[in-house]
């Protein structure tokens, strides 16, 4: 894999586009160290699932190789049909209003209400003596449900306003300091919604944002050291935030890093070997596209949408593996696993087709619309967590938390203006502008 990724990244260079970094080349990175990294620590990480049998090892590699082949194959035809080179960009536009934006209070408070009102009424997850389990509210669960809905809306809203006010405060301030930043007014703004965030006990929520935004910014400014520095603290942040309550009673060890880690990422190599024995061993019915329509419709709340309990894919998976869907959160099994399940083999092979055209759909918005190069990695990074990294890990179950991260991006861009003693509401993003050079 690493050679043809190598020769991949290679030709492309030299006869498609003259960028390295591209979402093209980062999705197929992604896949490259999940299958390589998950295939070496699998009898690792395999203890803290309670995953003994290996049998679906090699099947669960084979697949993911297959899906990676296939996307690279997928990626070379769109771009050598396609023609990059002469793609010409756009510049007259407000497309990066849709992920930088000077979010109003009244909507950062709005959009926290309900994870107050549960944190009132329930807990606040992050100072529970189990965090990894305390943010889902099992212990408190019938208490939680009715919550559920607002709260799933509420923690994905404040993470994409987070999101967007920290690139406005990297946008409007081109030489920022850390003495001045309790000087800008967005800095109370990212502190209450980093706070909290941080009580939910939800690592990507808060963090991926975060380091997007910062990352971005890094590589605009060409600071390699310091992204260096950023990339370590942030993944040794991740490890400690899974047990922020072990290190107050002054339990921890530092085996929970790599426990809270090797549980978190890279791990569809693991997630696939589970789902593949749980599916087989038990001898499920294909299901022939199931798991799709009720991904899609996802944003109808379980409790009145019967096809959704049942056959949302990562409850699906709950259930073949004999676990209650309301106090375990599924297998990530990639959109592989999901294909698997419903089409077999042939879904394994069509599948990865969809999802290289999906990604580079979104590839040809970033060149396009990327007016500077701070949007463009704003963009490239954005589309990959917004997108790519929740369909590759979780397929169709990420369908609603991909609707109210982009109804929450465009909630900011709306306007209301008056003319002529008439009331009309303008969208900022929609509307043309001249190109503005950072």
């Amino acid at each position: 894999m690493l050679v043809a990724y190598i020769t991949y990244v290679s030709f492309t260079y030299l006869f498609v586009s003259r960028k390295i970094l591209n979402l093209c080349n980062l999705t197929l990175l992604y896949i490259m160290l999940g299958i390589y990294i998950g295939a070496e620590t699998i009898k690792y990480s395999a203890q803290w699932v309670q995953l003994t049998d290996f049998i679906f090892l090699q099947d669960s590699i084979f697949y993911l190789k297959i899906g990676f082949y296939v996307v690279m194959l997928s990626f070379l035809i769109f771009q050598m049909f396609f023609k990059e080179r002469s793609l010409k960009k756009n510049y007259y536009h407000n497309f990066d209003k849709l992920i930088i934006n000077n979010i109003s209070w009244i909507l950062i408070l709005f959009a926290s209400i309900p994870l107050y009102v549960v944190f009132i009424d329930i807990y606040v997850p992050v100072f529970e003596s189990k965090t990894h389990i305390s943010k889902y509210f099992q212990d408190r669960l019938e208490d939680f449900i009715p919550y559920r809905p607002f709260y799933t809306l509420s923690i994905n809203a404040l993470s994409t306003l987070l999101f967007m006010q920290i690139n406005h405060l990297l946008f409007v301030n081109k030489k920022l300091t850390i003495l001045k930043l309790p000087f800008k007014k967005s800095f109370f703004k990212i502190l209450f919604m980093t706070a909290t965030l941080f009580l939910t006990a939800k690592r990507g929520q808060l963090y991926l944002p975060i380091f997007i935004s910062m990352v971005a910014y890094l590589l605009y400014r060409r600071k390699i050291i310091q992204l260096s520095v950023l990339g370590s603290f942030m993944i040794i942040l991740v490890g400690l935030s899974r047990n922020y309550n072990k290190i107050l009673s002054g339990d921890f060890n530092f085996e929970d890093i790599f426990m809270s880690l090797s549980t978190s990422f890279l791990v569809s190599v693991r997630e696939l070997t589970r789902v593949l024995m749980a599916f087989n061993n038990n001898a499920h019915e294909y299901l022939l596209g199931k798991t799709y329509i009720a991904g899609f419709f996802s944003f109808i709340p379980t409790k009145i949408n019967f096809f959704k309990e049942k056959y949302n894919y990562m409850r699906y998976t709950s259930h073949i593996s004999n676990h209650d869907p309301d106090l375990y959160g599924g297998m990530r099994s990639t959109y592989l696993g999901e294909a698997y399940v419903n089409f077999g083999l042939l879904g394994v092979i069509l599948a990865p087709v969809v999802f290289a055209l999906i990604v580079y759909i979104c590839h040809l918005i970033v060149l396009k619309y990327s007016k500077n190069r701070f949007l463009f990695y704003l963009l490239i990074f954005w589309f990959f967590k917004l997108i790519i990294y929740p369909i590759y890990e979780n397929g169709s179950t990420m369908f609603l938390f991909f609707l109210i991260t982009v109804l929450f991006m465009i909630i900011p861009s709306l306007q209301l203006t008056f003319k002529k003693e008439r009331v009309l509401l303008r969208i900022k993003f929609l509307t043309k502008n001249g190109h503005r050079k950072i």
